[in-house]
């Protein structure tokens, strides 16, 4: 559609339409990369990963296996508060804390810097009948997604569990 830079007819036609916004040959870092057509609002990468990230309400994490226990934990970052559970041969423990807006943040914050939102959806170890599943379930405006795994790990897990028993307070593996 374009020959060194210049604009062909039928994509200056498209633009005039507003069927796209056309852009320079120069890339400058903060400029805006998206265009909504409908209401002219502009943004970039940065902005659109910050607001994926604010959406967050609620954070499902467990973890576990047929040896060693099942842990779960809920992050509710609405209502700033967690609830950890751990159930090991029909036994129960459970805690509830209460969190401050400042620690939902970092979390968030921290969460953005592990990458959660582009996790793989599975993580399959192929072969293995035992071992160790795990999920995480992420709840924003009206869309769950969710990840999960049998023995097998996103390449961040460990600093995920770091995460979740820095805001719980409690043990997560």
């Amino acid at each position: 559609m374009t020959s060194g830079g210049i604009t062909s007819y039928e994509l200056s036609l498209e633009a005039k339409a507003g069927k796209v916004k056309l852009g320079g040959c120069v890339e400058i870092i903060g400029n805006a990369e998206y265009f909504c057509k409908d209401c002219g609002h502009e943004w970039n990468r940065a902005q659109a990963i910050d607001e994926a990230y604010r959406k967050l309400k609620t954070i499902i994490a467990s973890v576990g296996g047929y040896f060693g226990g099942y842990y779960e934990v809920i992050i509710d970052l609405t209502n700033l508060e967690t609830t950890w559970r751990f159930n090991e041969g029909g036994t129960e423990e459970t805690s509830k804390k209460t969190i401050r807006v400042s620690t939902a943040q970092a979390f968030i914050e921290e969460l953005k810097m592990i990458n959660l939102l582009n996790w793989k959806p599975k993580y399959i170890e192929t072969g293995v009948c035992d071992g160790t599943q795990w999920s995480v379930e992420i709840l924003t405006d009206g869309r769950t997604i969710k990840k999960y795994g049998d023995n097998q790990f996103p390449e961040e897990w460990e600093l995920f569990c770091r995460l979740i028993r820095r805001t719980t307070n409690r043990k997560f593996h």
